[in-house]
């Protein structure tokens, strides 16, 4: 990207906040505290762009994936997207920049000010077709409801601007019923909740049949500990995840402890939700050993599990369902939370069961500017017929023309001057 990857667009329609395009590699320390009080006010909380989370990887490998575009008004962050290189519909075959899936990288919605969240919007999607050159921009897992829908419905009202949800997907999610009875003290432990009644009945007979076999082998019964403050916590967890395929590079495994950057950096996400008081780390133990390990990091009052293992060798004892049930029932009492967003779509149907509630999120392509913002709302018909696929295309494609041409004209306009 070229040097004018920091330049600001300008102002929107009937928006004073800015917009501009910038990488991972070139944000500042000044911009982190920027970026980290737009967090603490985001009307949506979103662990992969929280600057606790995110900054540790500034430096690392794949710095190209790590494309944000940024509005602000003076010193002061309204709102935040990562964006991808990326089509707007498979079936269209029209380039574009937009997010990907949460499962694949994590939540995708934008981090908005709960007090300009359209404003940001508006001018983060302008800013993107502008220095992007696409008036075509998908946003996938985008919440249904809440307060960024209603900043979307606003947007979708406002000049040269529309919108267009060509998916819905169905996500794993936990209400929090606070419970006053939670003993006050850390580390805690407590009896392992296993039998959730959201689970049907061969599954309830399942995890009790696993549970008691767990207890037998280990000699003592199951329980849960909050091990948040225990220091060697971690250790126990970076050992436990290698126990199995994970820690086998020739598998396919993901363990944190096979690269030693990569071991590095957890440990440093994990050292700075500590500091903040937004770490909580459950393990399950059976007896004197700990077989299921979990880390969980809170954002905005809303509990997102970061990574958890189980030690190998209690496979067959289905640890980690075990595991995972006994943090659900949990966290669903902490007084502290809201909610427990995992980041499972139902298309992972056994991952998604073991969660009890669901949230609706949707695909979403915005169009913006006068062409795309009457055209987006034929993308659905685009999946299925070839005139319209092919009309879509030639609309994109001299729009794009457009915008560059527009680009030019400017340039030589500020080079005159």
């Amino acid at each position: 990207m070229t040097a004018g990857i920091r330049r600001d667009h300008g102002r929107g329609q009937g928006v004073s906040v800015r917009a501009r395009l910038l990488r991972l590699a070139d944000v500042t320390p000044a911009e982190w505290v920027r970026w980290q009080a737009l967090s603490d006010r985001a009307a949506e909380a979103n662990l992969a762009f929280d600057p606790r989370f995110l900054s540790h990887d500034q430096g690392g490998d794949g710095e190209d994936e790590y494309l944000f575009v940024v509005a602000e008004e003076d010193d002061r962050w309204f709102g935040v997207l990562r964006v991808f290189a990326m089509e707007a519909l498979p079936s269209l075959g029209v380039p574009t920049y937009g997010t990907w899936d949460p499962p694949l990288f994590g939540a995708s919605h934008p981090l908005l000010d709960r007090s300009r969240a359209a404003d940001a919007l508006e001018a983060i999607a302008r800013a993107a077709r502008r220095e992007l050159r696409s008036g075509f921009i998908p946003l996938r897992g985008y919440p249904a409801s809440g307060p960024l829908a209603d900043a979307l419905q606003t947007v979708r009202r406002r000049r040269t601007m529309d919108a267009v949800v060509v998916a819905s997907h169905a996500a794993a999610w936990v209400d929090v019923t606070a419970d006053a009875s939670l003993p006050p003290g850390e580390p805690r432990e407590f009896p392992a909740d296993l039998d959730p009644v959201y689970r049907s009945t061969n599954t309830r007979r399942m995890l009790r049949r696993h549970a008691r076999r767990l207890a037998e082998t280990a000699h003592g019964p199951l329980v849960l500990r909050d091990a948040s403050d225990d220091l060697a916590a971690i250790d126990r967890f970076v050992q436990m995840q290698a126990s199995g395929w994970k820690g086998d590079s020739e598998q396919g495994g993901t363990a944190v402890a096979l690269d030693a950057r990569g071991e590095r950096v957890f440990r440093e996400k994990i050292e700075a939700f500590r500091a903040s008081g937004d770490l909580i780390v459950l393990e399950l133990w059976a007896a004197t050993t700990c077989v299921y390990s979990t880390v969980v990091l809170v954002v905005g009052n809303v509990a997102m599990p970061f990574l958890d293992a189980y030690q190998h060798e209690f496979r067959d004892f289905s640890a980690g369902t075990l595991g995972r049930t006994a943090v659900n029932a949990h966290l669903r009492r902490l007084q502290r939370l809201v909610a427990v967003n995992p980041g499972i779509y139902d298309y992972y149907d056994e991952a998604a069961k073991t969660y009890p509630d669901r949230r609706e999120f949707v695909d979403v392509v915005l169009g913006v500017g006068v062409v795309p913002s009457r055209a987006v709302r034929l993308l659905p018909r685009a999946d299925t017929s070839p005139r319209m696929r092919g009309l879509l295309r030639g609309l994109a494609r001299g729009d794009r023309l457009g915008m560059r041409a527009l680009g030019a004209a400017r340039r030589r306009l500020g080079q005159d001057r």
